[in-house]
């Protein structure tokens, strides 16, 4: 697959848009739940994995929501407004997500609402983003997952798919604005096969694809997403157990191969024997032109630097962990 891309008759690799100047991709299908009411917080701090009780106006956090086993129901970036919280997840996941959260309101005063088609959202990554924003008027929030308005538009630091960068979220009458606007301003344009491919580069897996509701969060070695301190919520009990009284069996890894192009299969091969499969396997995308994804695989494999095979190609289990 060619990656490279083209704006403004200049060609540009999207590797380089997003790691030497900035790149923009439209995230506006990604799930988005607004919840209003008194009880909002309190709700939403009872049953997912990070504190949000301790963030105020502004500030967010990443979390799991978890079942009772304590697997992951949905992965969310969680956004605490003055007066309401906006809960933004994976597109697919974001109908069981509500009805998760709505199983858990009975006599609280809360009232949650798919908001994903009020606004348009685009991503803004690399190192020209918070001048790119500078440009356009726009803050650039500084603090990890916090946001600021301007008007009605509101600017997100959050993960987007060069690693670190921010969420521009407008009304969605004005989304077909935007692109013109950052082009403008400096910004390349990425298509969806690149941002996937830059996903990858950087280790960042996703829900849905690389982990999902079959694992727990240890597992998935995404502990930037559990508070340890925080009390109880649902789930707590088997996450605590996990930490205090051992290890898991299996742990997510990025696994790079030696090679541009994939092999045939998916099973990843630790001294001969099946340990995983590989996911999200994505041609070139990594230094030197290899081939990257993930897999959850047996610990004794899971050592950064690792020797690996999948099929025919060697490689090498990465440490994608985020504490």
């Amino acid at each position: 697959m060619d990656h490279r891309w083209y704006a403004n008759n200049f060609a540009v690799t999207a590797s380089q848009a997003f790691h030497q100047r900035a790149a923009w991709s439209d995230l506006s299908a990604r799930g988005r739940l607004r919840a209003t009411g008194e009880d909002r917080v309190r709700l939403l701090h009872a049953i997912c994995s990070n504190d949000i009780e301790g963030l105020a106006p502004g500030q967010g956090a990443y979390a799991f929501f978890l079942n009772a086993q304590g697997r992951i129901q949905a992965d969310s970036h969680i956004y605490v407004d003055h007066d309401h919280v906006v809960i933004d997840c994976e597109p697919e996941a974001a109908e069981a997500l509500r009805q998760h959260i709505e199983s858990y309101i009975i006599m609280d005063d809360v009232v949650l609402e798919a908001v994903s088609a009020e606004t348009a959202r685009f991503g803004v990554a690399g190192p020209d983003a918070p001048g790119i924003l500078a440009g356009m008027g726009l803050p650039a929030p500084a603090g990890r997952l916090s946001f600021a308005w301007n008007g009605t538009t509101c600017v997100r630091q959050g993960l987007v798919a060069g690693g670190d960068g921010f969420w521009i979220e407008a009304p969605a009458r004005e989304g077909p604005l935007w692109p013109d606007r950052l082009l403008a301003s400096g910004a390349r344009h990425a298509t969806a096969e690149e941002c996937e491919a830059q996903r990858v580069r950087t280790g960042l897996p996703r829900f849905g694809a690389d982990f999902g509701p079959k694992n727990i969060p240890h597992e998935t070695r995404q502990l930037c997403a559990v508070s340890f301190t925080k009390g109880c919520y649902t789930g707590q009990e088997i996450v605590e157990r996990v930490r205090s009284q051992g290890q898991v069996r299996r742990i997510l890894v990025g696994i790079e191969l030696d090679s541009a192009a994939l092999p045939a299969g998916t099973v990843v091969r630790y001294q001969g024997s099946a340990v995983g499969e590989m996911t999200s396997a994505t041609p070139g995308c990594g230094p030197g032109g290899k081939a990257r994804g993930f897999s959850i695989v047996r610990r004794e494999a899971g050592g950064a630097g690792t020797a690996i095979r999948v099929g025919d190609t060697s490689g090498a289990v990465i440490d994608v962990s985020r504490e």
